[in-house]
């Protein structure tokens, strides 16, 4: 790979190897070239607080675009910081390493956090016209239960198969309405050809399978990010003006006692930091910081809802967060509200 000094440069390579992909498809049917990938990340801080996973960051010509430098693999990452609360990361490795690099560079750098696409962000497409979603990913891992008794729901379903095998749409309309998405494919159409083919992740990745023009997947990925820094800025704006909790709803019921053991002392993929202060049979008050910023929280976990308030200036991001994960590991399909009205929809 050359090195990449402009956003032209990185554009340029991106539409050629979306050609390499497009002929190779024509020819024998599949595409053979790595996938384009990008992370939604949540920050509050200014990336010279925050580093680069690999080596040190570059800028390129455009104002907030940059790529790593310094490192034994330069010119394989970029990131978009041209908004305040959302950055871009984009990059051709493979999905292992990929995610692995995305991860730790979350998992170590407290200040960064991935972007929780709740089931609206992922169903966003819908009510556009020249997207048709292809498939969907359901996801219930009952992870507060032993292993003798957690139940496991995983599912994905390209949507194609829908139609030779009687009685599967009814069985997805249904499991969709009681377990969390996890992924959602969608297919964008231009007179009856496919010009853009993504999968969007809850945990705010999305790669894309197929794509003719540079600049409809980065419009696109850019949709995506200013919806959720939208839903951030809307949420933060209830929460200054309302003083009051964020209302998580769940479908499916949880056990009270595994979930005080799961986020004490830090444990979990929730990045609490949490102590028990009241203890009901069907209730559990906890206190204590999101590990994010280590701004506090306070928490109230009932069977099936969960209240949560973050007083001062703590990030609102925990709020999708825990509903995301929490959802996919136990509680089933998840709604927030705040004052009877949805938020991060």
């Amino acid at each position: 790979m050359g090195r990449i000094q402009t956003l032209q440069d990185l554009k340029e390579m991106l539409q050629a190897g979306f050609e390499d992909n497009e002929a190779l498809l024509a020819r024998y049917g599949q595409t053979h070239l790595t996938q384009f990938k990008a992370y939604l990340l949540e920050t509050n801080y200014p990336i010279n607080e925050v580093g680069c996973p690999l080596g040190t960051w570059s800028s390129l010509d455009a104002g907030g675009w940059y790529v790593n430098r310094g490192s034994s693999s330069p010119n394989i990452l970029f990131l978009d910081t041209t908004r305040e609360r959302v950055w871009i990361l984009y990059t051709l490795l493979d999905a292992t390493e990929a995610d692995a690099i995305t991860d730790g560079w979350v998992k170590h750098i407290k200040v960064l956090d991935r972007c929780w696409l709740s089931r609206s962000h992922l169903l966003h497409y819908d009510v556009k016209e020249p997207w048709q979603q292809r498939g969907l990913g359901l996801k219930f891992s009952d992870g507060l239960a032993s292993d003798d008794e957690a139940g496991r729901f995983s599912l994905k379903a390209w949507y194609g198969a829908t139609e030779k095998i009687p009685g599967l749409a009814e069985v997805l309309d249904t499991a969709k309405e009681s377990f969390a998405i996890y992924s959602t494919r969608w297919q964008k159409l231009k007179e009856d050809s496919v010009t853009l083919a993504v999968e969007w992740y809850s945990n705010g990745k999305v790669t894309i399978n197929r794509a003719t023009d540079v600049d409809e997947v980065m419009l696109s990925i850019s949709d995506m990010a200013n919806l959720y820094e939208d839903a951030l800025a809307e949420a933060t704006g209830l929460r200054d003006d309302g003083l009051g909790a964020f209302e998580l709803n769940f479908t499916q019921n949880i056990d009270l006692e595994a979930f005080s053991k799961t986020v004490a002392m830090g444990r979990g993929r929730m990045d609490l930091w949490l102590i028990e202060t009241e203890t009901d049979p069907d209730f559990r008050r906890f206190k204590g910081v999101d590990l994010h910023t280590w701004g506090r929280i306070f928490l109230d976990v009932g069977p099936d809802f969960a209240y949560l308030t973050i007083p001062g200036k703590g990030c609102v991001n925990a709020v999708p967060r825990i509903a995301t994960i929490q959802g996919e590991d136990n509680a089933g399909r998840t709604s927030i509200f705040f004052d009877g009205v949805e938020v991060f929809g």
